[in-house]
């Protein structure tokens, strides 16, 4: 948090600054810790408004942090209702939790707009790190928009910076897990692989576990996308005895496609239960139809063709560009391979134009 907001208490402002450094570095269990500390002050708080707003600001960002997004949206709209009082760092902060807010909730673009907002502000923003962190977070959302050239642009920036400050190498980790999936998007698989390992060697696993199963998935992710299932393996598996880190429905599915690949069965159903039941559990429509579009894939092949054209279907009433190209070009293979070409036809074109 920008030092110019915190001066007037210095108790206040000390716990305020601990907090915050918990939460950028990813620690969950301190910032959580210091959040029960700080909720039974906010009498405290509220005396001076530029203190208690930045709480409420950093209130959104650690229930963010924990994946509580309706308590998040609650503090968001409570500092809100403070803005008279707002100077122009605060203006950056409001804007910036909103913005990472709606990326989790994978509002994409309204979380774009959210940080282009953010941005007009950045410049009364002193502190280095925080700038490398909004052009890490933008390069993320970026990549999921599929607008890479951006993403590239801004995870760039982001290490250049982390690069500097030894203190934050929680930090670095992240933007080179980001310039690593930047580079499995280009398919430049060495360069995936080496920044990978990069990243991973900067992240702590005792403290940092979330990080380095998302790394250690995404290694998976990488040999998974070069056809190498046996090599993704290890790493899939590794990330998946650390349950709680954004990922892990996506480790599950590509461990259940691994281990069909290598016709071990049990193990592959054992995922594609666990990934499906918890797709269903979670409201995850997304990869409820991934993990069953998967198992008539490899499994009731009987229903593989209908499974599949209402899947892309769904996927494209839902904008998801992705998986509709993913999907409508592998279906349109299948149908080339099984000599139903104008079936084929519609789905190439499909996968050309998402």
């Amino acid at each position: 948090m920008d030092r110019s907001l915190l001066v007037i208490d210095q108790d206040l402002t000390a716990a305020l600054e601990d907090w915050y450094l918990q939460i950028r570095l990813g620690k969950r269990q301190k910032a959580s810790d210091m959040y029960h500390e700080l909720s039974v002050r906010v009498e405290e708080l509220q005396q001076e408004d530029t203190l208690y707003i930045v709480y409420l600001l950093l209130s959104c960002r650690f229930h963010v942090l924990v994946s509580d997004l309706t308590k998040s949206k609650r503090y968001h709209d409570e500092a809100g209702k403070y803005k008279h009082a707002f100077v122009p760092a605060l203006h950056y902060y409001y804007h910036l939790a909103e913005g990472m807010r709606l990326g989790e909730e994978k509002e994409y673009m309204s979380a774009l707009a959210a940080f282009e907002q953010a941005e007009e502000y950045l410049p009364s923003i002193d502190d280095e790190v925080e700038q490398g962190d909004f052009h890490f977070r933008k390069a993320m959302t970026y990549f999921y928009l599929d607008i890479s050239s951006l993403s590239v642009f801004h995870t760039e920036y982001a290490v250049k910076v982390f690069e500097k400050h030894p203190a934050y190498r929680y930090l670095l980790a992240r933007s080179l897990l980001m310039r690593g999936l930047n580079f499995i998007d280009q398919k430049e698989f060495i360069q995936a692989e080496n920044t990978l390992n990069d990243a991973l060697s900067h992240t702590d696993f005792k403290d940092e576990g979330a990080l380095a199963a998302l790394i250690q998935h995404n290694i998976g992710y990488l040999y998974a996308a070069q056809q190498m299932p046996l090599a993704a393996i290890p790493y899939l598996t590794a990330a998946r005895k650390y349950r709680t880190y954004p990922a892990y429905l996506k480790t599950l599915f590509l461990l259940a496609d691994s281990y069909w690949k290598t016709g071990q069965q049990d193990k592959a159903m054992d995922a594609y239960q666990e990934g499906f039941q918890l797709s269903i559990e979670e409201k995850d429509d997304i990869f409820k139809w991934e993990f069953a579009m998967l198992h008539k894939k490899f499994v009731d092949h009987a229903n593989f063709e209908t499974v599949w054209t209402e899947g892309i279907e769904y996927f494209l009433e839902q904008g998801d560009k992705f998986n509709v190209r993913t999907y409508a070009s592998e279906l349109a293979a299948y149908f080339t391979e099984t000599g139903q070409n104008d079936m084929a036809i519609y789905y190439y074109k499909l996968s050309l134009q998402s």
